[in-house]
């Protein structure tokens, strides 16, 4: 195989469900990854004659053609080796054909790495791979090319937590996974390209002594909807929250409340409202293009409904959600809900396991990209591929048998820690009950000490004064 050189570049040219052709390209370094190039587009795909296709959708027939942009994109491909996934099956034919009915010369690989080998190798960073994204279709189509890019990044995070070693290849400093993805190309020789203008369909890659990982039989599950609604209607529930302050400075609520066992959503909401002020107000601080804004008064109800009395589910809830949630209830002067359980999942991250390792480079507690009422989404969807990857990293798979609980809320539920500290709000007082527990596990009532002692050193200095 040749040299890769100093660039590479990522890239993906599909048919898109609007009826246009999409395409996403990006220049990186080849030793770091570093990405130097972004281009992303749209175009209408052309017929023979080089004219735009008669079925483009009437309300795109303004956009450019791929005319437009050729120099752009042949500056991007050509002479470079190109990292994608299923290019050599779908998406380099598709773009030759294009360049072919423009009358312009198509750009030419130096080489390809397509993904397709490694995911069908089976191995366990390429399970892993598919957990990331590599290959999966997004639904903004020229975002294809981007996550992909991110999901090799993060394979190659992941390289350590399968005590793998990091690959290079001889006598140049290669990015380690893209000389991991070299090894499952096929030669030159054996690969069937497929012509511009259409060709014998390309058989599917398949290494020597590897078979594609079993797909899981649609019999293994309730056929129809309503049998898992009712098979989710019997289980307990718990519930999955986030409430921070966002980027645009409103506070971003995300509620989740699905089934224990099998982590089906039964309700979902998220909205943004304007921090308050002790007395009630809108915050000063509030930006003024967002004073429109509602304030938790309006929703308060809702998210009571959601949290109260109910386990919760989240990143970092003790120290962070739950005590903002408190402030604010407390500025509005509403009660709190108040949790039957909190299940934060800071000390399973923190423990150092490979799962809560892994359990990060699959954005649990990272937040959203730009849409912070999001991150209790992201958390709930990283929870799901953590239980996917326990069979690759070996992690015994536990069922709470007395709550019936889903295998990694049983997990995380190993590493909480008994709460140090318990504070009770009185609404409509001044003081505060702060009840301790000490290590032999007695109930001191240390707050309420620490007042009288104060009410009693006060008197004392008033009768000395007199």
């Amino acid at each position: 195989m040749p040299e890769l050189g100093n660039l590479v570049a990522f890239f993906d040219f599909k048919d898109g469900r609007d009826g246009l052709l999409h395409f996403s390209g990006m220049t990186a370094c080849s030793e770091t990854l570093s990405v130097i190039t972004r281009r992303r587009f749209c175009v209408q795909a052309t017929d023979n004659t080089g004219k735009p296709a008669s079925t483009t959708p009437a309300r795109d027939k303004n956009k450019p053609t791929l005319d437009r942009y050729y120099k752009l994109v042949y500056f991007i491909l050509h002479d470079k080796f190109w990292i994608g996934h299923g290019l050599v099956n779908s998406d380099w034919p598709k773009l030759e054909e294009e360049f072919n009915h423009i009358g312009k010369p198509s750009p030419k690989p130096k080489g390809i790495i397509d993904t397709v080998p490694f995911i069908s190798s089976g191995t366990k960073l390429a399970q892993l791979a598919v957990l990331f994204g590599l290959g999966e279709p997004s639904l903004g189509y020229y975002n294809n090319c981007e996550e992909n890019y991110d999901a090799i990044k993060q394979c190659r995070d992941a390289m350590p937590i399968l005590d793998m070693e990091k690959e290079k290849d001889m006598g140049s400093n290669i990015y380690p996974m893209i000389s991991h993805l070299r090894k499952f190309q096929q030669p030159p020789e054996k690969a069937t390209t497929k012509s511009a203008r259409g060709s014998e369909p390309r058989k599917s890659q398949k290494l020597e002594g590897k078979e594609n990982p079993p797909r899981k039989s649609l019999a293994e599950s309730p056929s129809s909807l309503e049998e898992r609604l009712l098979v989710a209607m019997k289980e307990d529930r718990v519930t999955f929250f986030d409430f921070k302050k966002g980027s645009n400075g409103l506070l971003h609520f995300g509620g989740m409340e699905v089934t224990s066992k099998t982590l089906v959503v039964i309700n979902e909401t998220r909205f943004c409202v304007q921090a308050t002020q002790i007395n009630g107000r809108p915050a000063r601080n509030t930006p003024a293009w967002l004073k429109n804004e509602p304030t938790l008064s309006e929703s308060y109800d809702f998210v009571y409904y959601m949290l109260h009395n109910k386990t919760w589910i989240g990143h970092d809830l003790r120290k962070s959600d739950f005590p903002m949630l408190e402030k604010e209830c407390k500025h509005i002067g509403k009660s709190p809900p108040r949790p039957k359980e909190i299940i934060d999942t800071v000390p399973f991250i923190s423990s150092g396991s490979k799962l809560g390792k892994l359990a990060v480079l699959l954005g649990l507690g990272k937040p959203a990209a730009r849409l912070d009422c999001r991150n209790c989404q992201v958390n709930y969807n990283a929870i799901k591929k953590c239980r996917d990857a326990m069979p690759i990293l070996d992690v015994e798979i536990e069922q709470d048998k007395e709550s019936n609980m889903h295998p990694m809320i049983s997990l995380f539920k190993k590493y909480q820690q008994p709460p140090e500290e318990e504070t009770t709000i009185l609404f409509g007082h001044e003081e505060e009950t702060t009840k301790r527990k000490s290590p032999q596990g007695k109930v001191k009532d240390g707050g309420v000490r620490k007042s009288l002692r104060l009410k009693e050193a006060s008197q004392r200095l008033k009768k000395q004064s007199m």
